[in-house]
C-alpha cells in the first residue's frame, strides 16, 4: 500500500481504492481500517460482503459495480503487482485505449520470473488464441490491468474464477475494442503473501473462455 500511494502522490492521480472482504477471517477489515487511516490519499472504501458462494469473478465484479470512477486498476492485495506502471496505463486509457495490460512476456528478464510450468502453458494459450482469435494476444491472464470500467460492465463477465482475466480480455478484442500492453512482472510468489493462484484449477476455466471466444468469432455462438 506505501507503494501505491506513492505512486499515487507522485503522479497527482486522485483514486480511490475499493478493500472487499468476501467473508475472510484474516482480519482483512481491520488491517483495511488501519490503512484508510495511515493513507487517506488512497480514499480507502471497504466492503464487507455476506456471500452464499464465494467467488473471485463476483468480487470483482462487485468492485466495479461499486467503483465511481470511469477507469478502475485490479491491484493484487499482497503487494507484488509494479504498481508504478500505474500512470502509464492511465495515460494510456485517457488516450484513447480501452484496457492496458502488463505483460510478462514482452521482455525476457519477465519472462524468466514466471515459473516454467506456467510459462510454457501460457506459450500454448497464446498460440491456440492466435489460431481462433486471428491475432497475437500477449499476455491475457495476468490480473494486473487497467480498464474503462464501463466498458467492461456493458459486455459482461462471468467468470467466477481467475479465468474472468482472459475473459475480459477476448471480449475487449471480440467487440472492437482496443488493447494495449506494458512489460512488468509480478514480484516472485511469497514476497508479498500467500499466493493463492493454483494453475491445475484454472486450466479448464482458462479453456472455456478461450473456446466461447473462438465459438463468438466464428460465429457459431454468440457470447455476449
Amino acid at each position: 500500500m506505501r507503494d501505491l500511494d506513492g505512486v499515487v502522490a507522485q503522479a497527482s492521480i486522485f483514486a480511490e481504492v475499493l478493500v472487499v472482504d468476501d467473508g475472510s477471517d484474516d482480519g482483512t477489515v481491520d488491517a483495511a481500517a488501519a490503512l484508510a487511516e495511515t493513507y487517506p490519499n488512497l480514499h480507502l472504501r471497504i466492503f464487507v460482503r455476506d456471500a452464499i458462494r464465494l467467488s473471485f469473478g463476483g468480487l470483482v465484479r462487485f468492485g466495479m459495480a461499486h467503483s465511481t470512477g470511469r477507469y478502475c486498476a485490479i491491484v493484487s492485495g499482497d503487494g507484488t503487482d509494479p504498481v508504478a506502471l500505474l500512470p502509464e496505463m492511465l495515460r494510456r486509457l485517457r488516450a484513447g485505449a480501452t484496457m492496458v495490460v502488463c505483460s510478462r512476456y514482452i521482455r525476457e528478464e519477465d519472462r524468466r520470473r514466471v515459473g516454467r510450468r506456467y510459462r510454457i502453458y501460457q506459450q500454448l494459450y497464446r498460440t491456440t488464441a492466435r489460431v481462433l482469435l486471428g491475432q497475437d494476444v500477449t499476455d491475457s491472464t495476468y490480473g494486473f490491468r487497467a480498464f474503462d470500467r464501463q466498458y467492461i460492465q456493458a459486455v459482461g463477465t462471468s467468470s467466477n474464477r481467475f479465468s474472468i482475466f482472459p475473459e475480459m480480455t477476448f471480449k475487449v478484442l471480440e467487440s472492437g475494442g482496443t488493447i494495449e500492453y506494458l512489460s512488468g512482472a509480478p514480484q516472485p510468489v511469497g514476497v508479498g503473501g500467500s499466493e493463492k493462484f493454483k494453475l491445475p484449477n484454472e486450466v479448464l476455466g482458462y479453456a472455456a473462455v478461450l473456446g466461447r471466444a473462438g465459438f463468438h468469432r466464428a460465429g457459431l455462438r454468440r457470447w455476449f
